[in-house]
């Protein structure tokens, strides 16, 4: 990796925990719960990213990933292995924005943009809820304080609400 794209990869990470440490989104939660939660997201109607597959990382795993394999049965698959210490949904977000944005992408431009869109998406909150809107809005905040630009996004935009809405 770059020196740039490391620059870029510890900024997002400044930036995630100037907008949402303390928050609902980094509330720590059982497997199944996250796990069921990015289900939702990309068996959707909007998800226009490759197929996902969730699995637990290793007991010792310090921190989530996200990497494409081929499978034989599925072709290829996004694989996001969920550290127990990072189940949280700002942490599933993350992930998915991987997926989305290309775990080739990084944490750039492309990798911002893809990742408010999945805050909004993991959220899924009814438009009468300003909290959806408060947690994308807390992330550009953050990204821009950082001086991180967002890129364009190549899929269509999150809709803005979705029936049968999650609470946090």
């Amino acid at each position: 990796m770059t020196g740039i794209a490391d620059a870029e990869r510890t900024a997002v990470y400044a930036a995630e925990l100037a907008a949402f440490d303390g928050l609902d989104l980094e509330t720590p939660l059982d497997f199944e719960v996250v796990a069921a939660r990015m289900s939702a997201v990309v068996n959707g109607d909007w998800w226009p990213g490759m197929p996902v597959v969730v699995r637990r990382a290793r007991v010792d795993a310090r921190s989530s990933s996200t990497r494409c394999v081929v499978e034989p049965t599925a072709g290829e698959v996004a694989v996001v292995r969920l550290a127990q210490a990072q189940l949280t949904y700002a942490t599933a977000a993350h992930e998915l924005a991987h997926v989305l944005a290309g775990v080739e992408i990084g944490h750039g431009r492309v990798f911002r943009r893809a990742y408010l869109d999945l805050i909004a998406m993991i959220t899924n909150i009814d438009s009468t809820d300003r909290r959806r809107d408060l947690h994308v809005d807390q992330l550009a905040d953050a990204f821009a304080a950082a001086g991180l630009e967002v890129g364009e996004r190549a899929w269509p935009p999150p809709p803005a609400s979705q029936t049968g809405a999650f609470a946090l």
